[in-house]
Order: structure tokens, then C-alpha cells, then sequence
């Protein structure tokens, strides 16, 4: 049953990351996301934040993703808990930059829960 889950968790992410991919090569803020002056996509995409050694976070994240799902599928624990935590990591460095931008990215925000809520499953 996790392993179903970790999957569809893992998809949500793969999906949500393929969309801020697609907004940032194309230049513009995810629809719906700019509410206001704290939860602003466009403000954290088009920060010097957004590219982690010149990589754009949104392609990092859906290479995480990704790469759980191979190890979901294949049903290898040990990798997916080494995995999860670089993840999580990363996650963290996010919404530490988030807090130095002073906005929040939702469609960030969903994909660094559906990381870290994949830590539950692998716990048992």
C-alpha cells in the first residue's frame, strides 16, 4: 500500500514540477499564484533564488521525482530513505529561501510536501 501511495505522491510531484518547468522556461509566473504580496510565485521564479547552480529548481525537483519513482517501483527502501532525505534537504533550502525572498510559491510549497509526506511512508 505505500509503495502505492509513494507512487501517486511521487507523480503529483513529478507533475506539479513538470509545471513549474514549463512557466519558468517560458518566462512567466504559474497561473493562480500570484494572491498576493507574501504568496507569490512569480516573485520566488524570478528570484536569483530560483536556479541552484545554474540549474533551475523546478528541473531539480522533477529529477527528484523521478528518481522516486524508479525506486517506488522497484522497491528499494534503503535508496528511496538516502533519496528522500536529499530531497528534504533541498526542501529545506527552499523555504529558507523563500523566507529571504519574503514570498511564498505554492506550487512549491506542494511539491516539498509531497516530498517530506513521503518520509511518513518510508518510516514503517
Amino acid at each position: 500500500m505505500n509503495r502505492i501511495v509513494g507512487l501517486v505522491l511521487s507523480s503529483a510531484g513529478l507533475i506539479d514540477s513538470s509545471y513549474l518547468l514549463y512557466e519558468t522556461i517560458h518566462d512567466r509566473p504559474p497561473a493562480y499564484c500570484n494572491i498576493s504580496s507574501t504568496i507569490d510565485c512569480g516573485k520566488v521564479e524570478f528570484s536569483p533564488y530560483s536556479h541552484f547552480l545554474g540549474v533551475p529548481d523546478a528541473l531539480l525537483g522533477l529529477f527528484f521525482f523521478v528518481v522516486m519513482i524508479v525506486l517506488w517501483s522497484l522497491s528499494l527502501p534503503q535508496f528511496l530513505r538516502y533519496w528522500w532525505v536529499i530531497g528534504v534537504l533541498f526542501s529545506i533550502y527552499l523555504i529558507y529561501t523563500e523566507t529571504l525572498i519574503g514570498a511564498i510559491c505554492l506550487y512549491c510549497s506542494l511539491a516539498q510536501a509531497y516530498c517530506v509526506v513521503q518520509g511518513l511512508l518510508l518510516r514503517r
